[in-house]
């Protein structure tokens, strides 16, 4: 404050600051405001926020400009309030800019002012410029409450069923336009302090996903409060994890290593599970963590902190680390965790590295591991076509089903490898297992010439095959249903007996 301030002000002082520096019209623009009191007690009037519009126009006849200056927008924060000497007082604020709000210009412009009305001194004010941009150009619009509420009315609803509904819909919404419904943030969290035990995991699951990438102190404050609320239910608790691991790269990190920490094997699996699919790919901490966990000793917590770690594979310490892994820790679900580890390390230069982990565990003891193998082959680049070779044919020899049910699903994925049809066709033609032909009999789509294709499915159709063989080769067709022969063979599937089948072959011809 400057020294006339100082003299008449009595100390007192306000300061202002707003949650962004843009809005639009319809929306809403916020902000908070400190207020101090003086060096002796005094009594508030009344604390207000302005929007205030300024508009300069130039003089027709060369004088003065007009400058018309109006508060387009107002609310009261505070009434009748005793300031103790050089007490704090913090307020937030809401203001709806009006629809017909011009939009900031070179002769328009736009002030957010707090005055706060103290008798006998000269009253404190801040203020801040503001921008008014229009409704289309304004990537962080707000809207006011009344109209979150009115488009979404569930949200005060008394019954759990029409409360729950409209907070996954809300839910849902936050995915693409998160910050238009702000405004309702502090219904939220009511919700998740005060509702059941359904509405509150709702309220949390829905809360999350509003403030996430938006997160202010206030925010955590609130979930860490719902972390400690006794007797919290695991499926609640579960939320309360995913949460803070949203937020980790904004403020919950430390949070997310205590949850790490707890006793709870299923809690610490959660975090690792949460660090791959809720939080940021990569922040300041992440590593450690994870590194940390690959260590616990649950083979879950191990399992699901290797699939998190997928976000450092360029990282040559992590790869070897996870390669050495696979061979030395004992629990299958690790092992396989590490196999889907390497399937797109050859984007970081170690596709070599990871082609010797799989030649050396598609011959392993785990029907697992060999299992997790077949599903992670078609990853591969083109360059590895010879040695994967090898691993195809190996794994359509397994003795055991489900492998050999994996890797003839994966043909479907396989349309660089074309030299595989050999491979594919033996499959469909030869395993003993009706299942693990069928899923060849489809991925022969991806990796046969059309022509050849149509005549080999004709062959099949010829012995009458089960409904379901009839089914893959219709899947099997759909990739190619602008081919003149394709349409033809769809036609006439498309009579068949079977009212589904012939249903699907129609559908087969039009999408």
């Amino acid at each position: 404050m400057g020294l006339l301030d100082n003299m008449f002000g009595g100390g007192t002082a306000i300061s202002l600051t707003l949650d962004r520096p843009t809005g639009s019209p319809g929306g809403v623009v916020g902000g908070n405001v400190t207020l101090v009191g003086g060096k002796k007690p005094y009594k508030l009037t009344k604390l207000r926020a302005h929007l205030i519009y300024v508009n300069v126009q130039s003089s027709n006849d060369g004088g003065f400009p007009n400058v018309d200056l109006r508060i387009i927008g107002e609310q009261v924060l505070a009434a009748g309030m005793d300031l103790a000497p050089g007490g704090q007082y913090p307020f937030s604020f809401r203001l709806t800019i009006p629809y017909d709000t011009l939009p900031s210009a070179h002769n328009c412009s736009y002030k957010i002012q707090v005055v706060a009305d103290i008798p006998t001194v000269k009253d404190p004010t801040a203020e801040t410029d503001f921008r008014v941009l229009p409704a289309d150009r304004d990537q962080h619009r707000s809207l006011p409450y009344n109209q979150v509420v009115a488009q979404f009315p569930g949200l005060q609803a008394q019954d759990e069923e029409s409360l729950c509904d409209a907070l996954y819909k809300l839910f849902l919404e936050c995915y693409s336009d998160g910050q238009r419904y702000m405004e309702v943030e502090p219904l939220l969290a009511h919700h998740m302090r005060t509702g059941t035990v359904r509405v509150r995991r709702q309220a949390l699951q829905t809360w999350a996903n509003l403030v996430d990438n938006r997160v202010q102190p206030q925010h955590l404050q609130s979930l860490y409060a719902v972390a400690n609320v006794p007797g919290l239910d695991q499926e609640t608790f579960d939320e309360v994890i995913r949460a803070a691991c949203k937020f980790a790269e904004e403020g919950a990190l430390a949070m997310v290593q205590q949850l790490a920490r707890m006793p709870d094997p299923h809690a610490r699996t959660q975090v690792a599970q949460c660090m791959r699919f809720d939080a940021a790919k990569r922040f300041q901490g992440k590593r450690e963590l994870l590194v940390a966990l690959v260590q616990d000793p649950q083979a879950s917590v191990r399992a699901a902190a290797l699939g998190a770690l997928t976000d450092f594979q360029d990282d040559a310490q992590i790869v070897y680390g996870v390669a050495n892994m696979i061979d030395r820790d004992p629990a299958e679900e690790v092992q396989a965790a590490g196999i889907a580890f390497l399937a797109l390390a050859h984007h970081a230069g170690h596709g070599d590295l990871a082609l010797s982990v799989y030649e050396k565990h598609a011959q392993s003891p785990s029907e697992r591991v060999r299992k997790e193998v077949a599903e992670v082959l078609h990853w591969q680049p083109e360059a590895a076509g010879p040695r994967l070779w090898a691993l195809v044919q190996r794994l359509l020899q397994d003795p055991n089903e489900d492998v050999r049910r994996a890797i003839a699903f994966q043909f479907i994925n396989m349309e660089r490898f074309p030299q595989f049809l050999p491979l594919a066709q033996w499959c469909a033609d030869n395993d003993p297992s009706e299942e693990v032909r069928r899923e060849a009999l489809r991925g022969l789509t991806r990796l046969m010439p059309v022509r050849q294709l149509v005549a080999y499915y004709q062959h099949k159709l010829a012995a009458n095959p089960p409904t379901d063989v009839v089914y893959a080769v219709i899947s099997g067709l759909r990739d190619h249903n602008k081919d003149r022969e394709v349409q033809q063979l769809l036609t006439r599937l498309g009579q068949h007996p079977d009212h589904d089948v012939a249903n699907a072959a129609r559908d087969a011809m039009t999408y």
